[in-house]
């Protein structure tokens, strides 16, 4: 599996500052669509390519994706069918339709280690020798790199999660970004008592609740110098990690003391928006580029001047960071792989870059192409500030066989009484040995 080391990561971030292009030609780019198109599979005008992933994923680029799809139809004749399947039953549904021989010739994953659930050397194409890969910036090229092979296209961002906070609503109360679990408690009981939701969570999405544990691994790792290395060949337990299952303990602490506000399980990561943007509530845990998102909705929020500290629990001081989020897929097997490829080659022209990212604001602070200039967020930077411990990839992109939404449902069982934090711990064991014998037969 591929790893991200720090120095990458702050490479591509110096990268993205400095404006580093490398343009290419757009037309040399339409003349090799145009080839590809033409290469032994038929008449363009009969060929549509099937392209899934998950709600969240798709959802948010919907326009521009359609916009974008339509154009390459257009200039080659090959339709784009776009599937959307719900975030909580995407993984099980792709399984299925890749072990049924119906996998689509386009899918997403998770990059890093969260691909390798989903058996790349079985079905995804080697993309290694694409011209669009030259241009990849150096935590796209890792995080789509799978056992020495660019498996994936990227067009996602390096991204993190943190404590968001509204300045303003801070100020008032003046409150600073926590560091300790004592002093982030002495926080919430303040925002509390100002009849202020202190801690919104999409407490619905089950995924929400796995994020804030896949945060802890590299606070872990400090205390167990090579985790994630055993935890990949299955040599230790989640179960004898301490530092999960004082997390866990907080965590439970917190919702019982109603930080979350009334029944956050009802909470869906759409109705997120409209609680931060019209400050019902204080602080949500999310990606350094969210409050793009809520800026864009609610213009008057001032979000786009909010701040990020690190989930200050279990002792965590660690600016946690994925490989690059997701990336798109082709079926290696696929009777259209060449369309495929004519698509990616597409969406790898400068011109159709700069479209896609103008109209995602959500991932234009650490773009994946060095064609695209970054734009940081307020967030990113002050994550890091606020972050002595440095930076390390997060167990969701780090960790074989991690999957939020079926960590999350552990923790959803506990918030409500059905599990002890050990108990979840156990039961995340036990999902993964089942699949460490899988993939041993």
């Amino acid at each position: 599996m591929c790893q991200i080391n720090r120095q990458k990561v702050l490479a591509v971030s110096m990268m993205s500052l400095l404006g580093i292009s490398g343009l290419i030609g757009c037309s040399a780019q339409k003349d090799l669509t145009t080839e590809r198109e033409n290469k032994g599979q038929g008449a363009a005008k009969d060929i549509t390519i099937t392209y899934v992933g998950s709600q969240n994923w798709l959802n948010k680029g919907s326009k521009i994706d359609s916009e974008l799809n339509e154009a390459f139809t257009r200039e080659t004749g090959i339709k784009v069918n776009m599937q959307v399947v719900p975030d909580d039953q995407y993984a099980n549904i792709l399984k299925m339709k890749l072990a049924s021989g119906e996998a689509p010739d386009i899918f997403m994953v998770r990059a890093g280690a969260g691909a390798q659930k989903f058996l790349p050397d079985k079905y995804f194409a080697d993309l290694s020798n694409e011209k669009w890969v030259s241009r990849y910036v150096p935590y796209a090229k890792a995080g789509s790199t799978i056992n020495g092979k660019v498996m994936g296209f990227m067009t996602w961002s390096v991204d993190g999660w943190g404590i968001l906070y509204n300045t303003k609503m801070f100020e008032k109360y003046n409150l600073t970004a926590p560091k300790t679990f004592d002093e982030f408690t002495k926080t919430l009981d303040t925002l509390k008592a100002n009849n202020i939701t202190p801690v919104y969570e999409a407490g619905k999405e089950s995924w929400h609740w796995g994020i804030w544990l896949s945060q802890m691994g590299p606070i872990a790792a400090k205390s167990n110098p090579g985790l994630y290395e055993k935890l990949n060949s299955n040599q230790i337990k989640f179960a004898e990690v301490k530092e999960f299952e004082t997390f866990l303990i907080q965590f439970k602490k917190m919702y019982d003391k109603g930080y979350f506000g009334e029944n956050p399980i009802s909470h869906t990561w759409d109705s997120s928006y409209e609680a931060m943007g019209n400050e019902q509530a204080a602080t949500f845990l999310s990606y350094t580029s969210y409050q793009n998102e809520v800026a864009e909705k609610f213009a008057d929020s001032k979000a786009t001047d909010w701040r990020m500290f690190p989930i200050p629990m279990a002792g965590n001081n660690i600016f946690s960071h994925s490989a690059g989020g997701n990336m798109r897929v082709a079926y290696k097997d696929s009777k259209n792989l060449e369309s495929v490829k004519a698509f990616f080659d597409f969406l790898a022209r400068p011109d159709n870059l700069k479209k896609y990212y103008d109209a995602r604001p959500d991932i234009q602070p650490a773009p994946s192409f060095i064609d695209v200039p970054a734009k940081p967020t307020m967030s990113g930077k002050t994550l890091l500030e606020n972050a002595p411990g440095g930076d390390d990839m997060d167990m969701e992109y780090g960790v074989l066989y991690w999957d939020n939404t079926t960590v999350g449902k552990y923790i959803q069982d506990m918030m409500l009484g059905g599990l002890t934090p050990r108990q979840v711990l156990e039961s995340i064991d036990k999902d993964r040995a089942k699949l460490f014998n899988a993939s041993a037969k």
